[in-house]
């Protein structure tokens, strides 16, 4: 996959080499989307900030999806400790949970036979395991 460049300058704007265009956070949002594959430079150093951008879309773009809570606890756990959970056990963990995700999108497709098509339609959720479900409340309030 070819990677698209894009160099941050001095005023904070973005442009991508490619198109020779000015792009915002939202188009590199999109380019990401469509699965390009982009590298940020600062234009007066070079220096490879690709992370720092990415992090910038998330905030901007999606900073709804993280509860108060959890973005508390990042602040206050030690680097050492967030290292260790993003580097090795949060993509394992995503992995996982996709996964999952997948599966059930399967069965929701393919659903159980034991229920009859009114009934599937009026259960869709007919074969879920209740004691699967993690504890709701313990997600929300991490101190109940």
């Amino acid at each position: 996959m070819e990677e698209v460049i894009i160099k941050k300058y001095e005023n904070r704007r973005l442009y991508c080499v490619d198109t020779a265009k000015y792009v915002s956070i939202t188009d590199i949002r999109d380019m990401i989307a469509e699965g390009k594959n982009i590298r940020v430079v600062e234009k007066a150093t070079g220096k490879d900030i690709t992370k720092y951008v990415l992090m910038q879309v998330l905030l901007e773009e999606r900073y709804e999806i993280m509860p108060e809570f959890f973005l508390k606890i990042l602040i206050q756990s030690p680097t050492k400790i967030l290292e260790q959970f993003f580097q090795g056990y949060f993509p394992y963990m995503f992995e996982y949970f996709l996964k999952m995700r997948e599966n059930q999108m399967m069965n929701m497709q393919f659903p159980n036979m034991m229920f009859g098509q009114q009934q599937q339609q009026q259960f869709p959720f007919g074969g879920f395991n209740m004691q699967q479900m993690p504890n709701m409340t313990a997600m929300t309030n991490p101190t109940a």
